[in-house]
């Protein structure tokens, strides 16, 4: 478990960059890092298919996926895999509960909860997935509806196999979960602000900062 990376990007999150950690955010930092870890229950589950083009689609489930910002990313793939995770209930419940009595706690809490996601979930994919591939991509960015999700966790049966389910407001629970798209057979698409839907209003930017990491 890479936990300088989880530190880093949870720092990112936090709006740091490049200023000298107080002690006691560093000792909170390392402190919900050590709870999440005994805490959560990462589980993974993901279904590979072939792509067809023209219009972008998954044919053997009928899955329309003709939106511009996907036919970019997946034009040179010739495989798809719908990928989902979770860190479990118990690192929810134990964020409400500090929403609750120290919301400087929860903030923090929060922000390496989701660090912790996203490090779980790229070693898992490293560990999973061997070969060219895109890095992972969210409903809900662009054009892409975040009401995808419904479609692609039942595709996953995610409630069945890792407990994650999409709320009618298509928010995920447990929340720090994840449900993405990987593109097989093409790695060209590498995360750049160049190519990011958010790169006017970007807060990292404007930190000096990327959410993503440079080789």
């Amino acid at each position: 478990m890479n936990f300088s990376k989880i530190k880093e990007n949870a720092l990112k999150y936090l709006g740091y960059h490049h200023q000298t950690l107080d002690e006691k955010l560093n000792n909170l930092i390392d402190e919900c890092i050590e709870e999440i870890e005994k805490m959560s229950s990462f589980r993974a589950t993901y279904r590979k298919f072939p792509l067809s083009f023209h219009p972008l689609r998954i044919d053997e489930i009928s899955l329309n996926l003709n939106y511009p910002e996907l036919n970019d990313l997946f034009q040179n793939c010739h495989e798809l895999i719908i990928i989902g995770c979770t860190l479990g209930l118990q690192v929810e419940k134990r964020s409400h509960y500090y929403s609750h009595i120290d919301m400087t706690k929860a903030t923090i809490f929060d922000a390496v909860a989701s660090s912790f996601l996203e490090v779980k979930c790229n070693e898992y994919e490293d560990e999973q997935l061997i070969g060219k591939r895109t890095f992972r991509f969210c409903p809900g960015y662009g054009r892409v509806p975040i009401e995808l999700n419904k479609e692609l966790a039942f595709i996953i049966e995610s409630s069945k196999k890792i407990g994650l389910t999409v709320q009618e407001s298509n928010i995920l629970l447990p929340q720090k979960s994840m449900i993405g798209l990987i593109g097989l057979g093409d790695n060209r698409k590498e995360k750049t602000c160049q190519n990011c839907l958010h790169i006017k209003d970007c807060n990292f930017r404007k930190r000096g900062q990327t959410c993503y990491a440079k080789d």
